[in-house]
């Protein structure tokens, strides 16, 4: 069983005395615009500059989500924080170009799905860039500025990557908290073994799952399905660039995850007739599902 986090408890220090003044938002999607709205909420007085396309920083600062905002990295000289919120193999070209357009001390941490390839990249960052990795386990069916909100990351936990720079992991724990979310660190490594298993591996099964119903149902055998095909294909509707930048940086678990049930589905197939590991692997299904339905932390109102 994988298993390898520990949940950072609260210090007796309050928000105030760690939270940052300026904070750069590098992606201002889903995670990064909800980031943001979460932080101003949570310390009005904070700046928040949003870096991204022409559009989506327009956007940024005509819902009021950004101070400042542009497609320009200079914009981020001058933060305290740097949050790298676009895919992964992006983030790891902004954090390659950091140094150069960044020329003060700052902490700098990303909200991506995979770990171990950020964590590899920012060794090359010069000391003044404390670089700590961090996971939000948060999302929507749909993604974008559009679908952002402040309360996203409520009661969910939020991955910090075990580090020796223990201040900015201390600083990155109480924005956690500040927007609402629980913060524990992990071991990059054992946080790519995990996801593939937990996110990245139902992702893929949802998604060539839907693909092959569809190809053969067609529109008109979608027509007779019932609310089970819905419930189980919801992640279906996730884009694929996002989703190319994950399997990319963590190609080894998830290609484990993926023969792992390759060989559960071989031995349903060998059984059908007689049902006896369906039977088997049906409970066992059941008694996780318990589990991960008791797991779950209810979402509590603005």
């Amino acid at each position: 069983m994988l298993k390898s986090f520990s949940i950072l408890q609260h210090s007796a220090v309050s928000i105030q005395n760690y939270m940052f003044q300026t904070i750069a938002v590098v992606g201002f999607g889903l995670i990064g615009g909800s980031l943001a709205m979460a932080l101003r909420a949570a310390s009005p007085d904070c700046r928040i500059v949003a870096i991204d396309t022409d559009a989506i920083a327009s956007r940024a600062r005509e819902i009021g989500a950004a101070n400042d905002a542009g497609t320009d990295l200079a914009l981020a000289d001058g933060a305290d924080l740097i949050v790298l919120a676009a895919p992964v193999r992006q983030n790891i070209a902004v954090l390659r170009d950091l140094a150069k357009r960044v020329r003060g001390e700052a902490v700098v941490t990303d909200v991506g799905s995979t770990k171990r390839a950020m964590v590899h990249a920012a060794r090359d960052l010069p000391k003044r860039l404390h670089f700590v990795g961090g996971h939000p386990l948060a999302g929507a069916a749909t993604g974008g500025l559009e679908a952002a909100r402040a309360d996203l990351f409520r009661g969910r936990p939020w991955i910090l990557t075990a580090a020796a720079d223990q201040p900015a992991v201390a600083r990155l724990s109480e924005m956690v908290r500040a927007v609402g979310a629980q913060p524990c660190v992990m071991d990059p490594i054992a946080h790519d073994r995990m996801m593939a298993y937990v996110s990245h591996l139902p992702q893929l099964t949802v998604s060539a799952l839907m693909h092959v119903v569809g190809e053969r149902a067609g529109a008109e055998g979608l027509r007779l399905a019932g609310s089970g095909l819905r419930d189980s294909t919801r992640l279906a509707s996730s884009p694929a660039g996002t989703w190319r930048d994950v399997t990319a940086t963590n190609v080894d678990a998830l290609g484990v995850a993926i023969d792992e049930l390759i060989t559960a589905l071989r031995r349903l197939k060998r059984d059908l007739a007689a049902g006896d590991d369906l039977q088997e692997v049906f409970d066992a299904a059941a008694s996780w599902k318990k589990t991960l339905d008791e797991s779950e932390v209810p979402r509590t109102e603005s």
